[in-house]
């Protein structure tokens, strides 16, 4: 049994896998898909998502709604998620490759749970979903008649509205299960928070249990976060002040911030704004509530951020002990001696005759160390709400890259971005000359959506005004762009930011940054089926990590690789 708290986790990464499908932060999901563990299901809530995204909702959760309340109503959910897993599927594949391998994952797994048992021994709704993820596979095994037929029946088309499969779907329970109009109850009854002890485990069925439920396992209705709000229309002023409300003052003055935006809000990026910012709070304005609850819930997520790390601590400190011993060995070797020509030191035969012949009595070389502004480092964190599930080990993977850096010197600047309607924010946590602000990283908390591209464009700009002659910027994303405000793409038609269009974009942002010198690695926070999107936006620069044993070794080996390339 998962404890309470690991049960809220489980929540916020199916609210996170359903934003992602879905493309749209600001909802509050009264479904979420778990397996009989009670783990989020990444596949079954992409379909939520999918469902979210190309159907109209509340006409599918009037149904499942009534679905609940009727007698065996558990057993029509199941068949009804089935049927619109077909065709969201089908909706959401083209646009999303990789639903293709989690289909196949989720259906392997659906018949390995059935291996060893008699067919005769499952329900009704089990025998049809075996056959459905049987015939996902191009497999088949056929079923008796009456059920092939409702096989048939129930594996919605993608052309078919949410009309038509409401609809369908009553035809189908009158005619198989005898459930009229009259016995399907609209009225909600009271459901349990889906974070409860025991919520999503099934015993006996087969793959994932989406589950329909009231507000209370998730944002009540009406009362979205303070950052949802943003979608309806603000003027850019209202904008501004909403972001500086809930981020913090901006660093600049308006006319440095309109210069900025000239110079790296055009082309894919056009019409969009920026906001850096060190995290202050305006002082003597009354904000709302929602505002301040925002604010409530970055400084709560703050503490967690500290308690995570200090629940591993042992780790954490050998992580950072090796890591610094591997960066301050190949410093040593690369970058802080060279030899210089002199008048005493080591002998340099080849060129006594420069002494004789040339009066120069430089004829011998010796070490010098060049100075502490040679190399620098800027940690650049995905503060997006897809990191909702993972904010605790992304602050202490921060943390963990900035102590270590600074106990070699390095110069070492932590942000994070994310998106709010046009505008990306980027918070400052430390700047270079901070050493002693390296808890500030544990100030990280997620919201909104991501820009990948425009904030790898926004630290490029930062990094070019650097004294530092070598410059890594160091990226910790699940590389999973996706924002509200379309991309143009090379016709001048308008795209949706996420998926392709992002993942190129943002490809373009880094192989611009190492055109300028510097140097880019991603450690790879995000789910299996974004690992490609990440070897295509950072190539061989990535590391994943599977566990914090692992950090200092492999974050240390590519590190060391692109000092001693530069």
């Amino acid at each position: 049994m998962l404890s309470e708290r690991e049960e809220e986790r489980q929540q916020r990464r199916a609210t996170n896998q359903i934003w992602t499908a879905a493309g749209d932060y600001s909802l509050s999901p009264t479904s979420r898909a778990y397996d009989p563990e009670g783990y989020a299901d990444v596949y079954m809530n992409s379909i939520v998502g999918a469902v979210y995204r190309y159907y109209d909702y509340p006409v599918i959760k009037k149904l499942l709604d009534a679905m609940e309340n009727a007698p065996h109503g558990e057993v029509y959910e199941d068949l009804f998620w089935t049927g619109l897993e077909n065709c969201a599927y089908q909706r959401a594949v083209g646009e999303r490759p990789a639903l293709r391998l989690l289909r196949e994952g989720y259906a392997r797994t659906v018949l390995g749970q059935a291996a060893g048992r008699s067919e005769l021994d499952l329900s009704l709704a089990d025998r049809v979903k075996l056959e459905h993820y049987r015939r996902a596979l191009g497999e088949r095994r056929p079923l008796i008649e009456r059920e092939e037929k409702l096989l048939d029946s129930l594996e919605f088309t993608p052309d078919m509205s949410s009309e038509q499969i409401v609809e369908r779907m009553k035809q189908l329970l009158s005619a198989y299960f005898g459930v009229t109009g009259g016995m399907l109850r609209r009225e909600s009854r009271g459901k349990l928070p889906q974070f409860m002890a025991g919520f999503g485990r099934r015993r006996g069925g087969l793959g994932s249990r989406v589950r329909t439920e009231d507000a209370a396992g998730g944002r009540k209705p009406g009362k979205p976060s303070a950052l949802s709000r943003l979608g309806g229309a603000r003027s850019a002023e209202q904008l501004r002040e909403y972001v500086e409300d809930c981020f913090g003052v901006s660093m600049y003055g308006k006319g440095d911030v309109s210069a900025i935006e000239d110079r790296l809000c055009r082309d894919r990026h056009e019409g969009c704004m920026l906001h850096f910012t060190r995290g202050e709070e305006k002082q003597g304005r009354m904000r709302d509530g929602e505002i301040l609850l925002q604010r409530r819930q970055s400084k709560r997520q703050a503490e967690l951020n500290r308690g995570y790390y200090e629940k591993g601590i042992i780790q954490h400190t050998l992580a950072i002990i090796r890591l610094t011993e591997r960066v301050r060995n190949c410093i040593l070797v690369h970058l802080d001696d060279s030899m210089i020509k002199s008048r005493a030191g080591e002998l340099n035969a080849p060129v006594i005759w420069r002494g004789v012949y040339l009066n120069d009595a430089r004829v011998f070389t010796r070490h010098e160390r060049t100075t502490d502004t040679e190399l620098s480092v800027d940690v650049l964190l995905d503060g997006s709400a897809s990191q909702l599930q993972r904010q605790e080990s992304v602050a202490a993977q921060a943390y963990i890259l900035a102590e270590s850096l600074t106990r070699c010197g390095v110069p070492v600047r932590v942000y994070s971005f994310c998106t709010v309607n046009e505008c990306t924010v980027l918070r400052i946590y430390r700047d270079y000359n901070e050493d002693k602000r390296n808890d500030a990283v544990f100030d990280y908390a997620a919201a909104g959506f991501n820009r990948d591209g425009l904030a790898l464009r926004a630290a490029g700009y930062m990094l070019s005004s650097t004294p530092y002659e070598r410059r890594l910027l160091i990226t910790l994303s699940d590389c999973s762009p996706n924002d509200v405000k379309k991309i143009s793409d090379n016709g001048g038609r308008p795209r949706e930011y996420q998926g392709e269009a992002g993942v190129l974009d943002s490809a373009s942002e880094v192989e611009k940054l190492r055109r300028m010198g510097v140097s880019v690695m991603c450690v790879f926070t995000g789910e299996e089926a974004e690992l490609p999107n990440a070897r295509r936006i950072y190539g061989r620069e990535l590391v994943r990590i599977r566990s914090i044993s692992q950090f200092a070794d492999a974050v240390g080996k590519v590190i060391v690789q692109l000092i001693g390339s530069m």
